[in-house]
């Protein structure tokens, strides 16, 4: 499905190089020197407080990126808020809400745990509905471009297979600033090292020379389990390998799940790629099921984002089984770093508390 998002993006990934693309891209690197003036101007303007930066109670930990998505800020944010309410902190997630799949997985990831989520542009806000319902840290999602809202520490992510795309700034190229802001993290935390594991040293090698003082830890998404869209039952993941599947996805990063599923194994064809956030309507189903009966495919994979915007539609047919791949962020190295950015983090608090 080629739609004009799904262009653009191809081109900000140098994925596409006909005449088009070639037109467009000169257009788009003016676009982008504006958009870097702009964001160089907000930090300036926060940096000598000539825009006003807000302080709540809770502490605020924002879980980022410097480029468009696809670093897995929500799963690390599931992660951490677990994290911090296993250790007794009364933990909620700020959110924007671009769209109903990132919170409602959220919900249904979090449940019956105790771990609030508030949905909402204004940052601000949420954080003071949060702080009134008893909250004592606040996880701000997607927060690191965020300087309205003060945080306690910054946590960037980075895709250690594309860690900054072609370098150029947005919409020219992925990055939403230049990694030399870096700088302002408390720890970066280079993700999907399990694809990009050939990348790492060099990226770890780059962020020595870009932000030596913030130390850098490792993770991937582990496989956690595999369940029917509609029945809810638990599967074998191991049930996959050697078995040819169809994966459809409307995400950032279609080819890190396109990845995943063929690391147990399965054969991936045919495969859908909807437009990041898509809305799925009744006729996108009967595509894929078209495609599987042609292609005398059962088994059909999708991923928990895109699960949550399925649920409100009809079983599919009998021979037909659509099944959600469910992940989870591990950290493989430098899970101390974490721990000790969060014992400063909270021993600085209990000290200013005093």
């Amino acid at each position: 499905m080629l739609t004009i998002k799904r262009y653009i993006h191809d081109v900000m990934y140098d994925e596409r190089n006909d005449a088009l693309s070639r037109l467009a891209r000169p257009c788009l690197r003016v676009v982008s020197y504006l958009y870097a003036v702009l964001v160089a101007s907000n930090h300036f303007f926060y940096n000598v407080s000539l825009l006003k930066s807000y302080r709540v109670l809770p502490l605020v930990i924002s879980v980022g990126n410097i480029t468009l998505g696809g670093t897995g800020k929500t799963p690390f944010a599931i992660m951490l808020a677990k994290r911090l309410s296993g250790k007794g902190k009364k933990t909620a997630i700020l959110i924007r809400g671009y769209g109903e799949d990132e919170w409602k997985m959220l919900e249904n990831k979090l449940k019956g745990q105790g771990i609030e989520i508030f949905v909402g542009r204004d940052r601000v806000k949420t954080a003071g509905e949060a702080d009134r319902r008893g909250a004592d840290t606040l996880i701000l999602d997607d927060g690191f471009q965020h300087r309205r809202l003060k945080r306690d520490l910054d946590i960037v992510l980075l895709d250690s297979a594309n860690p900054f795309g072609n370098r150029r700034i947005f919409p020219r190229g992925i990055l939403r600033e230049p990694p030399a802001n870096l700088k302002r993290a408390g720890l970066i935390v280079l993700t999907k090292t399990d694809k990009g594991k050939s990348n790492v040293a060099a990226v770890e090698k780059e962020l020595e020379n870009i932000a030596p003082h913030v130390p850098v830890a490792r993770a991937l998404h582990r496989l956690a389990g595999l369940f029917e869209l509609w029945k809810g039952a638990e599967q074998d993941i191991s049930a996959l390998k050697g078995k040819r599947v169809c994966i459809f996805s409307a995400i950032c990063d279609p080819g890190y799940f396109r990845y995943s599923v063929e690391s147990v194994g399965a054969i991936v064809h045919p495969e859908l790629v909807f437009p990041d956030h898509y809305s799925y309507g009744v006729e996108d189903l009967e595509r894929i099921f078209s495609k599987c009966r042609a292609e005398n495919i059962d088994t059909v994979i999708t991923t928990e984002k895109d699960a949550v915007k399925l649920r409100g539609f009809l079983p599919g047919e009998d021979f037909l089984r659509i099944l959600v791949l469910s992940v989870e962020i591990e950290i493989t190295d430098g899970e101390e770093k974490l721990d000790d950015a969060l014992r400063r983090l909270y021993v600085r608090d209990s000290r200013k508390r005093r």
